[in-house]
């Protein structure tokens, strides 16, 4: 069920905007849900999970409600005045080919990966798997979103992803990382109007 059929993912009238931004040019207007350096818009009812790496407790992404999709977020560090999108595109693409059907598309944010893969169910039958990743980058950070429900191909739930992913912001922070780390994530902690996301724990399970 999508979004126009009546299905609630909790983020109401969502519109777009010009992010994702670097954390000191957000727009003086904006609130936001703290997730270290990931930064969410604050939507009091949006529907949160986060991530937790079992083998050392700490989180490396969070996955957010979007129309009837799941959409997993986490932030990598990129190299100075060069993009990470593009190779870790290609990485995705060449773990993903050999299990299904893979495209690059054009979207708001640039290359996009659309991929429709084959899976075993619990009963050993063929059942396909559509997804699609997003890349939005910015200063020394790319802000990777796998997304992964029964529309996620259709214009109305690409565009309301892409709509969410306009209102996040990333503090990347100085530090020097290598190329492609995966930025350690926080707990959220900031309420907005006595209203908190709802957000849930769960064990990693990256689309990455």
């Amino acid at each position: 069920m999508t979004e126009d059929q009546g299905y609630d993912d909790g983020l109401d009238e969502l519109t777009g905007a010009d992010g994702p931004w670097d954390w000191d040019q957000i727009p003086a207007d904006q609130d936001f849900v703290y997730y270290g350096p990931l930064r969410l818009p604050a939507i009091a009812h949006m529907k949160v999970r986060a991530e937790i790496d079992p083998s050392n407790d700490k989180c490396g992404a969070v996955s957010v409600k979007i129309a009837d999709c799941q959409v997993q977020l986490q932030v990598l560090a990129a190299p100075r005045g060069t993009g990470q999108w593009t190779q870790t595109r290609r990485t995705i693409t060449e773990r993903l080919r050999p299990a299904g059907e893979i495209h690059v598309t054009e979207g708001r944010f640039g290359p996009e990966i659309e991929a429709r893969l084959t899976r075993k169910n619990k009963q050993g039958e063929d059942v396909m798997i559509p997804m699609r990743f997003f890349g939005p980058e910015g200063d020394r950070w790319l802000l990777k979103a796998a997304a992964m429900g029964p529309s996620v191909h259709e214009d109305s739930t690409r565009e309301r992803i892409a709509d969410f992913l306009s209102r996040c912001a990333v503090e990347r922070g100085p530090q020097p990382m290598i190329a492609g780390t995966v930025l350690v994530l926080d707990f959220p902690r900031f309420r907005k109007d006595g209203d908190e996301p709802q957000t849930e724990q769960a064990g990693a399970d990256s689309a990455s």
